[in-house]
This record gives structure tokens, C-alpha cells and sequence, in this order.
């Protein structure tokens, strides 16, 4: 009896081994615990690198907007007639530097380093949502850059009125005085500009656009108020670019 007992134990003793071995589920419990894991660690890298585009892109979009600048008061200052061929030289070289780099950074707008740039390629562009605001800047400004300034006109006043407390309405503004301006309508830049300097006093654009509120005078014949203007630019931004352009002026529309 007791062998048979001692045979009964070895043998579940047997089955019960050979179960755990056949046993799938230990298997798969393994590997989802392995793959749960995986998830999260992929998960926290995506945000991390997630963090790191968006730094990237605000430094890129800062950078872009002071070469914008840049060669906006460049082409201004070159059409002024009073500059000395020494100074037109030196801004044209400066000028063929700042397209350089403007072409360098629309090839790798995002080449910090050589590896954030290869990270960056394996994002999927649904994971950098552009807001509809900055969408909608974006496209008034591409029709501004093409010259396509009624359009533009038409677009930028759509967005200050869908986006009333945008943080970029100064810049439609002048935009839209901008293309009043090169439609030659200085009537209508003229309201523009003004509002520019009277509601965005502290706006980059402010010392420009009253520049140019005064060449819009200067362009109707009226050089009483033109001359004011300039002087103001002067007084008001006395260290900035366009009040050397003011005094340039000063003495061309004496």
C-alpha cells in the first residue's frame, strides 16, 4: 500500500511539473510585463523629446523673427538716398550674409545637434499641432511675403477680428499698413501706422511704423507733417535704426 501511495505522489508530483513547463500563461504574463514596461519608458522618452522641439522651435521662430527684422531695416536703409557708397557696400555684403543664413536655417530648422535632428525626423507632424491663431498668422504672411497685398490685407483684418486679444495683432497691424504702403494708398497706411504707435507703443514695430507714417506724408506732399514725424522718430527712438534713417531723411526733404 505504501509503494502504491509513493508512486501515486511521484507521478502528480510528475504531472503537476510538466503542467507549469506547458503552461503558456506564465510565458505571456512575462512578456506583458516586459512590453508594460517598455511602453512607459517610450512614453517618458516621447515627452522629454516632445519638450525639447518645442524649445527648439520657440528659439528657431525668435531667431527667424530678428533676420526678418534685420533685413526689413537692411532694404530700408538701402533705398535711402543719402547713404554713402561706403555704407551701401558694407549692406549689401551684411544683406548677402543674412539670406545665407536665412537659406541655412530653412535647410535644418531644427539642427541644434545631430542627434535632436535625427529625433526630431521620426516624429510624426501630427505631434507638433500648430494652434489655428498661428495658423492663420502664417498664411496672411505668406501672401504678404508674396505680395499679395490686398489679399493680405483681407487676411490680416479677418485675424484681428477671430483673435482680439492676440499677442500678434500689433504685427497684423503693421502689416496691413505695410501693404496699404507698398499699394502706394498712404492715405490708409497712414490710419495704420498711427494706431500702431498710439495702441502698440512698445511694439518692435512701433519706431517703423512711425517712419513710415512719415514717408506716407512725405509721398502725399505734405512735408510740414512728414518732417514733424521724422523729428519724433528721433526724439522717441533715439537710439534706434530708424532714427538715423530720420535724420536722412531730414536732410533729403528739407
Amino acid at each position: 500500500m505504501k509503494k502504491v501511495l509513493i508512486v501515486l505522489v511521484a507521478v502528480l508530483s510528475l504531472s503537476c511539473s510538466a503542467f507549469a513547463q506547458e503552461n503558456p500563461y506564465s510565458s505571456q504574463l512575462e512578456q506583458i510585463s516586459k512590453n508594460t514596461q517598455d511602453i512607459k519608458t517610450l512614453q517618458s522618452n516621447q515627452a522629454s523629446l516632445y519638450l525639447k522641439i518645442e524649445d527648439l522651435l520657440v528659439k528657431y521662430g525668435e531667431l527667424k523673427g530678428k533676420i526678418d527684422d534685420l533685413a526689413r531695416k537692411i532694404e530700408s536703409i538701402q533705398t535711402s538716398s543719402g547713404a554713402s557708397p561706403e555704407i551701401k557696400g558694407k549692406l549689401d555684403k551684411l544683406d548677402a550674409e543674412v539670406n545665407a543664413l536665412k537659406q541655412q536655417i530653412s535647410a535644418q530648422p531644427l539642427s541644434s545637434s545631430s542627434s535632436t535632428q535625427a529625433s526630431v525626423h521620426q516624429v510624426s507632424p501630427q505631434a507638433l499641432p500648430v494652434s489655428p491663431e498661428e495658423a492663420d498668422f502664417k498664411k496672411a504672411k505668406a501672401l504678404f511675403d508674396a505680395k499679395g497685398y490686398n489679399q493680405a490685407i483681407k487676411a490680416f483684418s479677418n485675424f484681428q477680428k477671430t483673435y482680439k486679444n492676440s499677442k500678434l495683432n500689433d504685427q497684423a497691424l503693421f502689416y496691413i499698413a505695410d501693404s496699404y504702403y507698398n499699394l502706394k494708398i498712404y492715405d490708409k497706411a497712414i490710419i495704420n501706422f498711427d494706431q500702431i504707435v498710439n495702441a502698440y507703443p512698445k511694439s518692435k514695430f512701433a519706431s517703423l511704423a512711425m517712419l513710415k507714417e512719415a514717408l506716407s506724408f512725405i509721398n502725399l506732399g505734405d512735408k510740414i507733417d512728414g518732417r514733424f514725424l521724422l523729428e519724433k522718430v528721433i526724439k522717441t527712438y533715439p537710439n534706434s535704426q530708424e532714427a538715423k534713417q530720420a535724420k536722412v531723411y531730414l536732410k533729403k526733404y528739407k
